[in-house]
């Protein structure tokens, strides 16, 4: 009986150590599984980083390429260019060592010049090194952008360059070139050997020893990412630290020496257990319930293994999901469920590439919906996007033949166009595009139009590369945009030229402060009946150093668009203060300076602090300050709190060109208005046009009505002063008394007489012209 015992015990301890060995290596699996998935992401994240910060470095040949094509540097002296790649190094801020042109292969322009000395005037096409000049003839022979590295430069520092060579009608022009300092590089992208908590990582070229870490990482069946680098590619290997699992080990180790020890004790407590039965009958009855009560404790702990290694599993697949919408994510729009930006890019080399072999053409249409930011400042994103998914509805659903149709971010969409490839088929079928778009389309009750600007580039004519064509698809829509909207361009190399002279004028507008090119005049403002000067308009000027005065009606919207309008109008807000105070003290009567204001002014939160400052930097009373708002924008509530504050400290508030845009009763009731500027489209048909003559009566009437001063500019002629006056308008401003002026010759117009200029209010009754 005892044996038949113990062998039954001997069983079921072996089963029990058996089962428990096969839910511990199963486990074990699953940790080392999630162990390897964990790495792996870090791996793709590591890899993901350092692609993107190789192509944020290396892009930097795009502009520097197009820099270079657009003139072959004709008509730019020496420190023009260096200026221009400073300004693209800086503006890149990123790890590039180096930026250079080579004009027929000898290093003329590079920066920083600090760290550089070496390769200045340095001879490419002869360069001793075997590895430069294998790059060369593959960049050569290939007519592209050719990388090398990492090798050793003649800075004295591991790098990897990037050359370009380039062609003037079909002839070796020279190369234009980018270097990396190899180190700044991995830091940037945080591949580096400081952190204890990353993978055992080497990166090599394939093939050749690794550059990066340990190179017997590449010998232990490692993990393995590509980075690519134009012709070639880098392999990114890593491996779990060891440490990681030592810890599952260590952790498997004590759990499994955990339940062998409960099995043994129970083992010996049911021999005691036997032994004892005799005389402690009593207390055998008791340990079997313990025993009992152990081994409810051990299916316990055996339930929970199973529900762990269940849990193990569901969270594998939660992570293959992950992975998978990862994966669609990549290369779809999340609003629309369009391919996006990245898809398109990859379709449009791979149809470049078919061209090339085919000897065919595409095109590349780029467009945008006409005033979208108004309807999501208007209504809110939410009917922004509500919108955005109609109009990708109704473009899938039109059936027009497209080949891509992508959303490239905001209200910005692309289409691939492999079958229109002549131009009248492209005209056919973006008129077809407007059309699907034009019905108005029902949102939330509300009924919206849709129109759409459209930018048109073929291949091969419109660029060779996918950057590119993007790039001139860009500039073509934005001419159809400015030029009426709801509408189509091709793209030319004349838009290309006006967008570089553009971008040069933005550059140069952006340092115009440092170089002392603003200047500020000033215009008198009249009183005819008083016969005096009550005030001076401030007047901003561009004096470029090589090419003259420019138009404030050319560079004020630009300054706008590129941001440095605040910047811009403080300057100006300052100096306009300062003068009036220094002519306050010269002068017995007090005038008024008015300073004109932008809109995008009255958007920065922190304008009216500015304005007070400025007021107690240069002592001017706030009495004595009026700043004009040109109606060209319908202002919003953000604004109207900025103008209420500014009329709070005692500023006053002009409407400028007033009647030319968004004016109504609704506007001035609405904003803190103290004056009304008759615009001088007005005043210009005084002597030839009856509406132009009733419509400065009508609003002469309407600012008595509102209490409101008013003011006409643009006076050139007596006969204009004449009405004017005749019919209310006593305050003037124009050529008719004075031009724009300098603070000297201001001061010396505030001692002259106005007598002979006002000689017409003696002359008998003022001319009018309605009864």
């Amino acid at each position: 009986m005892k044996t038949m015992q113990y062998t039954i015990i001997a069983l079921i301890f072996v089963l029990l150590v058996s089962s428990s060995e096969f839910v511990l290596e199963k486990y074990h699996e699953s940790l080392l599984h999630e162990l390897t998935v964990t790495e792996q992401s870090q791996l793709s994240s590591k890899a993901l980083a350092l692609q993107s910060v190789i192509d944020r470095n290396f892009n930097l040949m795009v502009s520097l390429e197009a820099y270079v094509s657009s003139t072959y540097l004709r008509n730019k002296d020496d420190q023009e260019v260096l200026n221009y790649i400073a300004s693209l190094y800086v503006g890149a801020q990123a790890s590039t060592l180096n930026l250079i042109i080579a004009p027929k292969g000898i290093v003329k322009f590079v920066y920083p010049i600090e760290g550089n000395e070496s390769i200045q005037q340095w001879d490419l096409l002869n360069d001793p090194r075997p590895n430069v000049q294998q790059q060369i003839v593959r960049a050569l022979r290939a007519k592209r952008m050719t990388m090398d590295g990492p090798f050793d430069l003649l800075q004295g520092i591991r790098g990897v360059v990037a050359r370009k060579p380039l062609y003037q009608d079909g002839v070796f022009w020279g190369f234009v070139s980018v270097g990396v300092n190899l180190k700044q590089l991995l830091n940037e992208a945080e591949v580096n050997d400081k952190d204890t908590q990353a993978l055992q990582i080497a990166i090599r070229s394939p093939g050749q020893p690794a550059f990066f870490g340990d190179d017997q990482v590449f010998q232990q069946n490692p993990m393995i990412a590509h980075i690519t680098l134009s012709e070639n590619q880098w392999e990114l290997a890593a491996l779990p630290k060891e440490s990681a699992v030592h810890s599952i080990d260590r952790s498997i180790l004590m759990i499994r020496s955990s339940f062998i020890s409960v099995l043994l004790l129970g083992i010996l407590f049911i021999l005691y257990i036997n032994r004892q039965r005799d005389k402690l009958s009593r207390a055998v009855n008791d340990r079997t319930q313990e025993l009992r009560l152990a081994n409810e404790g051990l299916t316990e702990m055996n339930d929970k293994l199973l529900a762990g290694q269940q849990e193990l599993f569901n969270s594998n697949s939660r992570l293959q999901e992950s992975e998978q919408m990862l994966s669609y994510l990549a290369y779809h729009d999340v609003l629309t469920g369009i391919h996006n930006r990245a898809h398109f890019q990859m379709v449009l080399k791979e149809q470049i590439t078919l061209c090339e072999t085919c000897h065919s053409s595409l095109a590349v249409l780029f467009f945008d919906l006409d005033n979208f930011k108004m309807v999501n400042d208007s209504h809110g994103h939410h009917m922004g996007d509500l919108m955005l998914m109609e109009v990708v509805g109704r473009i899938q659903q039109s059936g027009l033949p497209f080949h891509t149709f992508s959303r490239f971010g905001g209200d910005e969409f692309a289409i691939l166009l492999d079958t229109c490839t002549s131009e009248l088929d492209i005209q056919l079928f973006c008129e077809q595009l407007i059309e699907v778009l034009k019905p108005p389309c029902l949102l939330s009750n509300r009924a919206f139009f849709i129109s759409a600007s459209i930018g048109i580039v073929q291949y091969p004519y419109g660029g060779l590369t996918w950057e590119a064509l993007l790039k001139n698809a860009d500039i073509a829509m934005y001419i159809a945009k400015k030029v009426s909207g709801s509408s189509y361009s091709f793209f030319n190399e004349q838009m290309a030229m006006n967008s570089l002279t553009k971008l040069e004028m933005g550059n140069h507008l952006r340092q115009s402060l440092e170089r002392n090119e603003l200047e500020i005049v000033y215009q008198p403002q009249v009183d005819c009946h008083l016969g005096q000067i009550v005030g001076v308009e401030a007047l901003l000027r561009w004096n470029h150093t090589t090419k003259g005065y420019i138009s404030p009606a050319d560079f004020i919207p630009l300054a706008e668009e590129i941001g440095t309008i605040v910047e811009i109008g403080e300057w100006v807000l300052r100096g306009a203060c300062k003068q009036m105070k220094a002519w306050q003290r010269e002068t017995a009567t007090p005038l008024t300076i008015s300073v004109n204001l932008s809109v995008k002014q009255l958007n920065d939160e922190r304008f009216v602090e500015t304005v007070s400052r400025i007021l107690a930097e240069t002592g001017l009373e706030a009495k004595y300050l009026e700043m004009e708002i040109t109606e060209n924008v319908a202002m919003k509530d953000e604004q109207l709190d900025a103008l209420r504050c500014l009329r709070l400290l005692g500023i006053a508030i002009s409407v400028d060109d007033f009647g030319t845009h968004y004016s109504s009763l609704s506007y001035l009731k609405r904003f803190p208005v103290t004056k009304i500027k008759l615009d001088q489209s007005f005043v210009r048909g005084v002597q030839t046009d009856d509406k132009d003559r009733a419509m400065i009566i009508a609003i002469i009437s309407v600012a008595t009505s509102f209490q409101l001063k008013i003011i006409a500019e643009g006076v050139e002629t007596e006969e204009q002063a004449r009405f004017l006056v005749a019919n209310g308008c006593s305050h003037i401003q124009g050529f008719y008394f004075f031009r724009p002026m300098n603070a000297e010759q201001m001061l010396a117009a505030m001692q002259e007489s106005l007598q002979q200029k006002l000689a017409f209010l003696t002359t008998g009754t003022p001319r009018r012209y309605f009864s």
